[in-house]
């Protein structure tokens, strides 16, 4: 998990221990709906927290697997929107690759966030570098610094 997922979570079960100590000190009256509230800081310190930043990440351009990742090529054979977008710019669109490593070629889905720019030459047919995961092949990143091959009939 990124840097600022472990802050948060630590400070989201800061939170929860202190509510947890407050429910033993004020009156019974009060003691569910802030024992509640420790309960729901926990989890969402131990769950909420860590499913956001591996939601967010897995179509922010995880930039170890840029650095790390395997060079491939891969022809896209659909786009499609998603209607979200990651810094309110770039949109995250859900891509289907035809992904050829070492000399196997093999389907994988992916969404990503993409400059706006790059959209228009994103399309299907398009030949585009990619970098795979070596432990996992289906974790794929567009590599989007190397040039794209646009599909034939495109401008």
């Amino acid at each position: 998990m990124k840097l600022w997922g472990r802050v948060m979570s630590g400070f989201l079960l800061l939170m929860a221990a202190i509510f947890a100590v407050i429910t033993f000190i004020v009156p019974a009256d009060a003691r569910l709906i802030i024992g509640a509230t420790a309960i729901l800081l926990l989890a969402a310190g131990l769950f909420g927290v860590p499913a956001l930043v591996k939601f967010f990440i897995s179509f922010t351009m995880d930039e170890e697997l840029l650095a790390n990742g395997a060079a491939a090529n891969a022809t896209i054979t659909a786009v499609t929107p998603t209607r979200w977008c990651y810094n309110r710019y770039n949109p995250i669109l859900r891509f289907r690759l035809n992904v050829v490593l070492d000399g196997a070629a093999y389907p994988v889905e992916i969404k990503q966030a993409i400059r706006p720019d790059l959209c228009a030459t994103l399309a299907p047919g398009s030949n585009v570098r990619v970098r795979v995961d070596r432990s996992d092949r289906s974790k794929v990143v567009i590599d989007t610094r190397e040039p794209i091959r646009i599909a034939q009939g495109l401008p």
